[in-house]
């Protein structure tokens, strides 16, 4: 009986929570266009505010390609000649665009290297390898911590200790996001 509830509250629960959000947006989105379109309408229209919101969203994805993108230059280069901010935002944007895809990806291999101690495991992405002045190899490996990926660990690792996995970048983001909740269907062989 237990289990066939639990069964229930897995396949539901999601669905509830992503009515809630979407439902939290509509309300949000109606109550802010309401000014705008009740006296346009004659009435309040629940779901006008979402629709204005969406085509808002889509234009300004549309305009980005073109205007905002000579816009967001000039932005960016103010933002970075500030001497730390800069150089923050710069970085930011530069894991976000590779985590997202937004160009040619750093983090398309997951591997396991122990971390935080040398009993344990940590998932990560092997971002670069080179060979030191005693002809050591060694990788540049990028932990993200959970549940905000942006932020984490970067950690020099000697190639003997990386383990490149049968992973796919979107499932390892996915298991660091839900903190583990979330994994591929087999986890096969981590490391030591």
């Amino acid at each position: 009986m237990g289990r066939i509830f639990g069964r229930g509250l897995i396949v539901l629960l999601p669905l509830a929570i992503t009515i809630l959000v979407i439902s939290f947006v509509a309300d949000l989105a109606d109550s802010i266009f309401a000014p705008i379109t009740d006296p346009w309408i004659g009435q309040n229209v629940p779901g006008v505010g979402l629709i204005i919101l969406i085509v808002v969203v889509f234009l300004v994805g549309l305009l980005s390609h073109r205007v905002a993108e000579v816009v967001g230059r000039t932005v960016e280069r103010g933002i970075a000649k500030f001497p730390f901010v800069g150089r923050v935002y710069v970085t930011a944007k530069q894991v976000a665009m590779s985590v997202s895809g937004g160009q040619e990806s750093s983090f398309d291999t997951v591997v396991s290297v122990p971390f935080p101690t040398p009993t344990s495991l940590a998932i990560g992405f092997l971002t670069r390898e080179f060979t030191n002045d005693a002809n050591r190899e060694y990788g540049i490996v990028y932990i993200p911590t959970t549940p905000i990926p942006s932020s984490g660990f970067l950690l020099v690792v000697p190639m003997a200790d990386i383990r490149i996995l049968d992973m796919t970048s979107t499932e390892a983001m996915q298991m660091v996001v839900t903190g583990g909740v979330v994994v591929p269907g087999s986890l096969g062989d981590l490391g030591k």
